[in-house]
């Protein structure tokens, strides 16, 4: 009589389980690892190889080198411009103006007084002259009672001639009030021991005449005529300048 078959073994109940979570591992890896090698061989296919030596073959770390740098952006440095330096102006020097040559002004004449030859001369000389150069040492009234002439006798300096002689002889005339209507007289010596014989020095002589040519003999007279005469040097060889007004 046969034993009937004996029934299966019972299997544990978390074994179909396991399984299939393995095959679910086994099978997202194999997946992850095809993509990975597609993408390694895209990129090396584009991405430029460095040149290898005749005969050596590339190893894996060679090749994710390779990747690596194509996928990391190269980064150029930025060259900074230099700026360049701003020039300095130069200052353009101004040409020099050609001096114009001027005219040099033709000099205003000084007027001249001397020798005198009209009665404005006279004061002009007299305005110039120092009174204190003259030293009076006689002095009285010739003519006539009615119409006296006052007469001077000076003595001047040695080294008094010339034009500074005539300035100073015609100061003192006119300061001591000697033109008149009657006439005057100065004489002028060296000293007064040469009195009596002639000056020697100048002389100044105012004649003074009436309308009809005689001499003055009346201070209130009018329309008389004036005569001066101014000498300078000795009564024999000096210079003699007449002035009529």
């Amino acid at each position: 009589m046969q034993q009937p078959p004996y029934p299966p073994a019972p299997q544990p109940p978390n074994q179909p389980r396991r399984r299939s979570r393995l095959w679910f591992i086994l099978t997202i890896g194999g997946g992850v690892l095809v993509l990975a090698c597609v993408t390694c061989g895209l990129i090396g296919a584009f991405a430029p190889k460095p040149p290898q030596a005749a005969g050596s073959t590339p190893t894996a770390t060679t090749i994710v080198q390779q990747v690596t740098q194509a996928i990391t952006p190269t980064t150029v440095p930025t060259r900074i411009p230099t700026p360049s330096p701003t020039p300095t102006p130069t200052a353009t020097p101004s040409p020099t103006p050609s001096p114009i040559p001027t005219k040099a002004p033709t000099p205003t004449p000084t007027p001249t007084h001397y020798p005198p030859k009209t009665e404005a001369d006279l004061h002009a000389l007299a305005a110039l002259g120092d009174t204190s150069a003259i030293h009076e040492f006689h002095s009285e009234s010739v003519g006539l009672a009615v119409c006296p002439q006052p007469e001077r006798e000076v003595t001047v300096a040695t080294n008094l001639t010339g034009q500074k002689l005539a300035e100073d002889l015609l100061a003192y005339f006119y300061a001591q009030g000697l033109q008149n209507p009657c006439g005057a007289v100065v004489f002028a010596y060296h000293s007064q021991s040469e009195s009596g014989n002639g000056y020697t020095a100048g002389r100044i002589n105012l004649d003074v005449t009436d309308s009809n040519g005689q001499p003055n003999t009346d201070p209130n007279a009018t329309g008389l005529t004036y005569q001066l005469t101014l000498d300078i040097g000795d009564v024999a060889s000096g210079q003699e300048y007449v002035v009529q007004w």
